[in-house]
């Protein structure tokens, strides 16, 4: 039986996730609708799964229990995702996410092999550059989490399995860590709020960036898995830029409190890309299109922090 996920269908097999415990897999295995016969894997079986999906511990780069058979569709979202703690971790960092893509690739070609794989690669490979990244853009990573990730495609376009890859630009919603950027503003203005102070301190708030609606990028990743050409990649982007201090002012906006910012040097990255914006249009050539605005976008992201702290 064929599996619908938003505007895109899928063909009947198991899926089996990867970082099932983290944001986007937390997000996907909702709107995937995963059920029995699915598998959601992850470090530690310390994470919620829907009813009916099967739970295994795979700690990559290793082999996964030999009880995991073989299934139709891999979504690889394991991995370390911190740009910025990358720096200091830079061969755990390439161990997970390289080394671990590689432990994927050698169970579908043992196990599994006529399973599709979508990796969740990053723009973090490309070359900074002022213009519209697309996927023909040259590759020049900045950080060691990009170069994880370039070698991880290069991994995958030597394997002889069936892949596809999306590079995703930056993303946000409900259920991210707070510590990336988006979250971070929220949970210190409502801090800000609770205490009475009226001042946050930022990192750099100049640096323009492509920010997605977590919604938008697994329907993306649908759309992948349901109309993509195997051994492509994509981006996964809204195609729109702003900087983060614009996206600060309008959480700011949201929250209908008085704040003053201050910028903290310590908060400032050694080697930041000052502008990063993707195409899209590869993508939705596919018939895949944004859904939630940013500024709906980031309400959610803010309510969703308001009521838990």
């Amino acid at each position: 039986m064929s599996r619908k996920v938003g505007d895109f269908t899928l063909e009947s097999g198991s899926i089996l996730v990867t970082g099932a415990g983290g944001f986007v897999g937390q997000r996907l295995m909702e709107l995937f609708d995963l059920g029995p016969g699915d598998i959601a894997a992850d470090f530690s079986d310390d994470f919620t799964a829907p009813a009916g999906v099967r739970k295994i511990v795979w700690k990559l780069p290793g082999p996964p229990p030999a009880s995991l058979g073989q299934v139709k569709y891999v979504i690889h979202l394991a991995g370390l995702s911190s740009v910025a703690h990358s720096r200091s971790m830079a061969d755990k960092v390439l161990s997970v996410n390289t080394k671990g893509t590689l432990s994927i690739v050698d169970w579908i070609k043992q196990r599994s092999p006529d399973a599709i794989l979508l990796l969740a690669s990053s723009a973090e490979v490309y070359r900074v550059s002022s213009k519209k990244l697309d996927e023909m853009s040259f590759i020049e990573p900045q950080s060691p989490y990009g170069t994880s990730k370039q070698k991880a495609e290069e991994i995958l376009k030597n394997s002889g399995v069936k892949y596809l890859i999306s590079r995703s630009f930056p993303h946000y919603g409900p259920g991210q860590s707070g510590a990336f950027v988006l979250p971070s503003f929220c949970k210190r203005i409502i801090y800000t709020q609770i205490s009475g102070d009226r001042k946050i301190t930022t990192g750099n708030l100049s640096a323009i960036r492509d920010y997605l609606y977590i919604d938008d990028v697994i329907y993306a990743y649908a759309c992948l898995l349901a109309k993509g050409l195997t051994g492509s990649i994509y981006n996964v982007c809204s195609s729109e830029g702003i900087s983060i201090g614009m996206l600060l002012s309008r959480i700011i906006k949201i929250s209908q409190f008085d704040i003053e910012t201050v910028t903290d040097p310590r908060l400032l990255r050694e080697k930041d890309q000052f502008c990063q914006i993707g195409s899209n249009e590869k993508l939705k050539s596919l018939g895949w299109t944004m859904k939630v605005p940013l500024e709906l976008g980031l309400l959610k992201l803010y309510q969703w922090w308001e009521q838990r702290l």
